[in-house]
């Protein structure tokens, strides 16, 4: 089946410009010159870019658990969650699933998240929409955790690996009253417990633990990720473990030093959208008016990625060609997604229709070719 759709506003090579796009199974076959094709559908000015590429959402736990204590079954929340994908635009998904202390989680950490990983792995050969993929995330502390991802990563369920230190004192937590006021109510630990868990923490062989995954995970072709990165020294040792990027530097320093070493940066959309970090860092907007951010997340909120480039254009004048690199083709280069990320004839037909007519929305989106989301009011192929 060919499938062909023009409009005076496809991001081809970095710009905006009128073009025919054929599309036949799941590639782009050809783009053609605007109205070179007698018999198209035609978009009008929507604005047509490649399918997002979210290197890192966590928003299959609030699919999971909307409120605390109401879980709902983990097969539905995937389901529903890569509906809401298609509807946003992302045609890629990195889930961040977090294998933290088993201490914090009373034990069910790792068997929990080994489950929900196999369950998308599952769903995504069998029935989802857009691509659903795993970014593990792997608490330094969690030991007891090391196992479970090596065999992950031997079966080929996880894509992508990131390094985490939530210990107070450094990174995310500066202070141990931070630390407190989000672990406390975030897992089932009580204030009397802290000191005890902290001190058992600090007599393991962190640097030792690292490397061993780094390495795992590398010598298996899974990109790593280094995260909340705070400092130069932090950078170092990554660097010579192999990390070639970080997520959410928390400063523009740690940042710029980054991009000296060659290693990329992201942060998240919703912290663009929203002006500024949740969490009371820095604000993204600042990494990237410096010139020291090169991709955006989803974090915690996918919607933010559609509305980010905007949001940019309008903050700091960053051109919006630029701002939708940031959310397809720069993460797909990080992922080594070389069949994606762009409008580009040979690559997969991963491509999103926007409507600016009133608020920017998304208002179609193929995968490989095919519709998986259509808010068109009588559009047919």
């Amino acid at each position: 089946m060919q499938t062909i759709i023009r409009s005076t506003n496809v991001l081809i090579n970095k710009e905006f410009q009128g073009a025919d796009i054929v599309i036949k199974g799941e590639k782009i076959i050809s783009i053609n010159p605007y109205r070179a094709i007698d018999v198209a559908i035609d978009l009008g000015d929507r604005r047509v870019v490649p399918g997002f590429v979210d290197l890192h959402g966590d928003a299959i736990e609030k699919e999971i658990e909307p409120r605390p204590g109401a879980r709902f079954p983990t097969s539905m929340a995937v389901v529903e969650l890569d509906k809401k994908l298609s509807m946003a635009g992302v045609t890629t998904m990195y889930h961040a699933i977090g294998f933290n202390d088993e201490e914090l989680s009373k034990g069910r950490g790792t068997g929990q998240s080994k489950e929900l990983i196999e369950e998308i792995y599952e769903a995504n050969k069998k029935h989802l929409g857009v691509d659903n993929l795993v970014h593990a995330r792997f608490e330094i502390t969690s030991e007891t955790s090391l196992a479970t991802i090596k065999q992950l990563i031997i079966d080929k369920k996880v894509d992508m690996l990131s390094i985490m230190d939530h210990s107070p004192g450094q990174g995310q937590f500066k202070t141990l009253e931070s630390w407190k006021k989000y672990h406390l109510s975030a897992y089932e630990i009580e204030d009397r417990d802290v000191e005890e868990y902290l001190k058992s923490k600090t007599s393991k062989d962190k640097v030792g633990i690292v490397e061993d995954l780094v390495s795992f995970g590398l010598e298996h072709n899974i990109p790593v990720l280094s995260h909340d990165d705070d400092c130069e020294e932090k950078l170092n040792t990554l660097k010579n473990l192999g990390v070639t990027f970080s997520e959410f530097p928390l400063s523009v320093e740690v940042a710029r030093k980054a991009k000296q070493m060659n290693i990329s940066t992201g942060m998240g959309a919703p912290n663009v959208v929203r002006g500024g970090s949740q969490s009371g860092n820095i604000a993204a907007r600042e990494l990237i008016k410096e010139g020291v951010c090169d991709f955006l997340c989803s974090d915690y909120h996918p919607a933010s990625l559609l509305m980010s480039p905007y949001r940019l254009k309008e903050d700091i004048d960053l051109p919006l060609e630029q701002g939708f690199a940031m959310i397809s083709s720069t993460p797909a280069v990080l992922a080594g997604l070389s069949d994606r990320g762009e409008i580009k004839e040979g690559l997969l037909a991963d491509i999103v229709i926007i409507d600016e007519s009133n608020f920017p929305k998304v208002v179609l989106t193929f995968k490989n070719g095919e519709v998986v989301y259509n808010g068109i009011r009588g559009f047919n192929l």
